[in-house]
């Protein structure tokens, strides 16, 4: 199996430079090397001074950066001819094109504005359906037999694109374009990113058509990246792991996943040879998928045999159960507080001294499965240990992994307020390393509302109240929390992202456990009940 090509790719610059190339650098120090970014907006702004010491040396550019086409006619003198460094280590691409790098990725582009669809032209600034032909066209000459390509880079977004099953992104319609719709249907990218003058808009990846009714095609995922350093905390840098299209056996290619829709392109798009009279697709536009009834599919899939009852589950026994508490398995010394439904206890393999997990006293899976009880006194805990941890100087990140567990776990671990606002952007740099579906929930949002019962799911709740959800999926990383939170910007303690290489002794776990006790005496609310419990 060919190795993986690691990049990174940003929205809209405007200039802000020395933000940009930070941020990249501490990722490289985070996450190892990376052999490209790529800018897919606006790299040039008002004001521009910034550049001026990478162009004396004085700072240097940490990944070699490509640049695409302007969009903007105020830009269009700070460029370069194609294929020449702007400054050392950022090199200007061109308006379109297709490039394959060391790794063998594919990479195809076409930026700025439709000249057509705009009703005027900027010079230096726009392309015509001829472009759009002549990329089409570079890719299908760059493969014997055509896959696709991996990436496609474009200013505008496809029209039809905006919206899918769960959420619609408010764009500028001059911002949707028919032309590039035609592109993408054609070439058929595995990732398309472009810019975003606001928000961070992710769509549920879609599958391809195929002329032949018969013949399955490629997904593609849809990713808008929002300003650099935009003051709303947009996610702007986005990492992904690439193995080339055309190194990939078939069967992983044209696998299918959960939320998958399908293509939301006007279906007559295929047909056109050439995008010279592209059609608006009227109304909404849309051909989506019924995820209503693939989840229900997927929560209550046949077993083989057609319509016989479901075979019996075999029953489980709480005896066997590592943290079932009337379990003679369990590691009853690790147990500080023991509530009507819950206790809390120390994990093995601890963050940090003060690393806690809440879990139910009887056994549930997970907290789409418990009672409301149990979810009651949960949230409970969750109030009481914000407010211990706040007596120390401390921040707390909640998280739950679904998958590959029998027994709920909630994770409780403390943080230092200096990392807060750095955590929603180190968890999605780690999702962009795995391949990880990351979503920003809305406010309040219950988990339980989000994920069916039963369902595999990675859940987190951050200081900053942004609550993240991922359905967990084939191959997910099981210490993915702990990745992120031991990371050098957050714990900085990486020798314990996997529990087992941190595992205390019976005295150190003694110690710790009466630690903490003694300090949450003051604000335990299961008046006193975990000594006697746990002796």
């Amino acid at each position: 199996m060919s190795e993986k090509q690691k990049t990174l790719v940003c929205g809209d610059v405007n200039g802000n430079f020395n933000i940009l190339f930070s941020r990249v650098d501490s990722i490289v120090k985070k996450s190892g090397s990376f052999e490209l970014l790529l800018c897919v907006g606006n790299f040039f702004g008002s004001d521009n001074s910034q550049l001026d010491a990478y162009r004396m040396g004085t700072r240097k550019v940490p990944v070699t950066t490509y640049v695409f086409g302007p969009s903007n006619s105020e830009h269009v003198p700070y460029y370069c001819d194609e294929g020449s460094e702007i400054v050392p280590n950022v090199i200007y691409m061109g308006r379109r094109g297709i490039f394959t790098t060391s790794s063998d990725v594919k990479i195809a582009y076409l930026t700025g504005l439709s000249r057509r669809e705009l009703g005027k032209d900027i010079q230096n600034c726009t392309f015509e359906p001829s472009d759009c032909s002549a990329v089409r066209d570079a890719c299908f000459r760059a493969q014997s037999e055509y896959r696709g390509v991996d990436m496609l880079i474009t200013t505008l977004w496809p029209a039809g694109i905006q919206q899918d099953d769960c959420q619609k992104a408010e764009v500028e319609p001059e911002r949707l374009s028919d032309l590039i719709s035609w592109l993408s249907i054609h070439i058929k990218p595995r990732y398309h990113f472009a810019p975003s003058s606001e928000k961070y808009f992710e769509r549920q990846p879609y599958r391809n058509q195929s002329v032949h009714q018969d013949y399955k095609e490629c997904a593609t995922r849809f990713i808008a990246l929002a300003p650099v350093g935009n003051k709303t905390k947009e996610k702007w840098i986005y990492a992904c792991s690439l193995q080339p299209i055309t190194k990939m056996r078939m069967t992983d290619l044209l696998q299918s996943t959960t939320d998958e829709t399908a293509c939301p392109y006007n279906p007559d798009l295929l047909n056109q040879h050439q995008p010279g009279k592209v059609v608006r697709v009227s109304g909404n536009g849309q051909f989506f998928f019924n995820m209503d009834a693939a989840d229900d599919d997927h929560g209550k899939r046949k077993r083989k045999g057609g319509d016989n009852p479901e075979r019996k589950r075999k029953e489980f026994d709480p005896d066997t159960c590592w943290f079932c508490l009337s379990s003679p398995t369990v590691e009853k010394h690790l147990v500080i507080s023991v509530g009507s439904h819950c206790y809390l206890a120390l994990p093995k393999g601890p963050l940090t001294p003060f690393h806690v997990l809440i879990l139910p006293i009887a056994h549930h899976q997970s907290v789409t499965k418990a009672p409301d009880e149990v979810v009651d006194e949960i949230d409970k805990f969750k109030e009481t240990l914000k407010k211990f941890y706040a007596s120390m100087d401390k921040l707390v990140v909640f998280f739950e992994r679904n998958y590959r567990t029998s027994h709920m776990q909630i994770q409780c671990v403390p943080v230092p307020p200096a990392c807060s606002d750095q955590l929603l952007e180190v968890f999605q740099d780690e999702a962009g390393l795995h391949s990880v579906s990351l979503e920003v929930l809305p406010p309040y949002t219950r988990v339980s509302q989000v994920a069916l019962a039963g369902a595999p799911y990675f859940h987190a709740e951050l200081p900053t109240a942004d609550q993240l959800y991922a359905r967990t999926r084939q191959h997910f990383p099981l210490q993915f929390g702990r990745d992120v939170l031991s990371s050098p910007p957050i714990l900085n303690c990486e020798d314990k992202a996997d529990w087992r290489q941190c595992l205390l002794s019976r005295e150190e776990e003694d110690s710790l456990v009466a630690v903490f006790r003694e300090k949450f005496k003051p604000f335990d609310f299961t008046a006193d009940t975990s000594d006697s419990d746990s002796d």
